[in-house]
C-alpha cells in the first residue's frame, strides 16, 4: 500500500544511573574508587534506502524505541554497545516537527543517515571523577534522560521525469512500455491511485519515471485525487505531459486546464521543462491526427511533441532516445572490487555549540542559564549529595556563568539602590530580599552563598 504521510513517536534509550563504588583490595589506601563508565548506547536514526518508496511500514507502527543493552559492571569496565534502531524511509522524505511544523531535514539523497533521538548517556561512576585534588570522590552521575521525539514524515517522491495528464489518458501503459514497472492498467478514469515508479533503462543509461494519478481542474483544492500527488511531481526534473488524441478538440483544452492546476498549486512547476505526448495515435485517420498536431505546434513552438501509439509502438522507441540521450545519467555497474558509497551521517545538532551557555536576567535576581552540556550535567547531577552539588558549582564557574551572573548583578544592584554588603560580609546570612538563584532546566540553584566581585 502506497503511503505517503506519517506521524510518529521515536525514543530512544535511558540507561542506569552511575554507582559509587570502593575497591577492596588489600594494602590500597582506602580502598579507591572502582567502576567503569558506560559505552554507546541505542541512537534512533532515519536512513534513506533506494528500493523503498512509500512509508507504508510505519502506517501501524507509531511508537519506535532503540533497545536497551547490559550495563558496565565494576572492575573498570564499560558497558556493552546497544544496538541503534535504524529507520528505513525512502529518498525524497521531509521530516517534520510534529508539534511545531518546522522541517527538520530533507532526505532527498541516498544514503543519507539523520540521527533524530540521542540515547540518554550512562552515568559516570565516581572513579571517572577522580584527580589529583579529588582523589576518593564520593559521588556519581545519574543516567540523562532519552530523547523523545515527535515525527511527522512526508514523502515526495524523487525522479527524474514525471508523466503527468488528465484520467485515461494512457500514463500507466507508457511506463509500462518504458520501463520495468507493471502498473494496473484499465478503460476506465483514476485506475491509478497512486504514483507509479519506473526505471528506463537505455543505451546504458537509466532514468527514473514517475507516473502520477490523473489530474482533474480544482485539482489544487482536493478535487480528485489532485492535491494527494501534486506535491510528488515537485522534485522531477522534467514533466512529461500526455495528452489523448482520441479526444480531438478537447486535447487543447485538457492541456491548458492542468497547465492552470499546475500554476494554483507552485509557480515552480510551470518552470520546469516540459515535453508533449500525444498518445493513442493509433485511433486516429493520419488526417486528422496532422491537422491536431500542426495545431499544437503553432499554439506551442517552444515545446518538444512527440506522437505516440502505446498499442502499436509508433514512436516508443524514438521517445525513448530522446529522454536518455537529453536527461539520464550513465549506468554504473559496480563489482566487488569497487568502494560503496559511505553513508553521510547527518545531526540535528551539528552545528550547535555543546559548551556554549547564555545566561539571562528574569526578575527579582532569578536568573536563567541555557546550554546544551550545562543542562545535561544538571540533569545527571544527584542534588541529595553535597559533592555532586560542588561540582556544579564547579562546572558553571568553568563555563563562565558565574562570572556572567556577576556581571549582570552589579549593573542590576548599581540601578536598583541595595544595600548588599550584609550580604558579601556574611556567608551564614539569608535574606528573602537578596537570595539570586539561576533556573538550569527545571532545577533552581540557590546563588546565596556565593560571594561576588562586585
Amino acid at each position: 500500500m502506497f503511503i505517503d504521510e506519517v506521524q510518529i513517536k521515536v525514543i530512544s534509550w535511558k540507561w542506569w544511573d552511575g554507582l559509587v563504588s570502593w575497591r577492596r583490595e588489600k594494602y590500597i589506601p582506602k580502598w579507591g574508587p572502582r567502576g567503569w563508565d558506560g559505552w554507546n548506547w541505542g541512537d534512533v536514526f532515519l536512513q534513506t534506502e533506494v528500493n523503498i518508496n512509500t512509508l507504508s511500514e510505519y502506517r501501524h507502527k507509531k511508537v519506535l524505541a532503540a533497545e536497551k543493552w547490559e550495563r558496565g559492571w565494576k572492575q573498570n569496565m564499560h558497558g556493552a554497545n546497544a544496538e541503534d534502531l535504524i529507520l528505513k524511509v525512502p529518498v525524497g522524505t521531509l521530516v517534520k516537527d510534529a508539534n511545531t511544523g518546522e522541517l527538520l531535514a530533507d532526505l532527498s539523497e541516498e544514503n543519507q543517515r539523520l540521527l533524530v533521538a540521542k540515547w540518554g548517556r550512562w552515568g559516570f561512576w565516581n572513579s571517572h571523577f577522580c584527580s589529583s585534588t579529588r582523589q576518593a570522590p564520593a559521588f556519581a552521575e545519574l543516567g540523562d534522560v532519552c530523547e523523545e521525539r515527535d515525527l511527522h514524515l512526508e514523502l515526495k517522491l524523487v525522479a527524474d521525469i514525471g508523466i503527468i495528464g488528465i484520467p485515461s489518458a494512457g500514463k500507466s501503459t507508457l511506463i509500462s512500455k518504458l520501463s520495468n514497472v507493471t502498473p494496473k492498467i484499465g478503460d476506465y478514469p483514476f485506475t491509478t491511485l497512486t504514483p507509479n515508479l519506473g526505471v528506463l533503462d537505455h543505451k546504458w543509461k537509466s532514468l527514473v519515471l514517475e507516473d502520477v494519478p490523473g489530474l482533474i481542474p480544482w485539482a489544487h483544492e482536493w478535487k480528485g485525487l489532485g492535491i494527494e500527488f501534486l506535491k510528488h511531481i515537485e522534485r522531477t526534473g522534467v514533466l512529461l505531459h500526455m495528452l489523448d488524441l482520441y479526444r480531438l478538440d478537447e486535447v487543447f483544452s485538457d492541456y491548458t486546464d492542468i497547465r492552470k492546476e499546475l500554476e494554483l498549486f507552485s509557480d515552480l512547476l510551470l518552470e520546469k521543462e516540459e515535453i508533449i505526448v500525444l498518445s493513442k495515435a493509433d485511433l486516429l485517420d493520419s488526417e486528422m491526427k496532422q491537422h491536431i498536431v500542426s495545431e499544437f505546434k503553432k499554439k506551442y513552438s517552444d515545446k518538444t511533441i512527440f506522437v505516440i501509439s502505446a498499442a502499436t509502438g509508433e514512436w516508443i522507441e524514438e521517445l525513448k532516445d530522446f529522454l536518455v540521450d537529453n536527461y539520464s545519467k550513465e549506468i554504473v555497474e559496480i563489482s566487488e572490487d569497487d568502494e560503496v558509497e559511505e553513508i553521510r551521517l547527518y545531526d540535528l545538532k551539528d552545528n550547535v555549540n555543546p559548551k556554549h551557555v547564555t545566561v539571562t536576567h528574569l526578575w527579582e535576581m532569578q536568573f536563567r542559564a541555557k546550554g546544551v552540556r550545562l543542562e545535561q550535567i544538571i540533569r545527571m547531577t544527584d542534588f541529595d549529595n553535597k559533592e555532586a552539588i560542588m561540582r556544579v558549582y564547579d562546572v558553571m564557574d568553568k563555563l563562565w556563568v558565574i562570572r556572567e551572573v556577576e556581571k549582570q548583578l552589579k549593573k542590576i544592584l548599581k540601578d536598583d539602590p541595595i544595600d548588599n554588603s550584609f550580604f558579601f560580609e556574611n556567608e551564614d546570612w539569608e535574606s528573602e530580599e537578596f537570595s539570586p538563584s539561576i533556573l538550569i532546566w527545571e532545577r533552581e540553584i540557590g546563588l546565596e552563598k556565593l560571594r561576588y566581585n562586585l
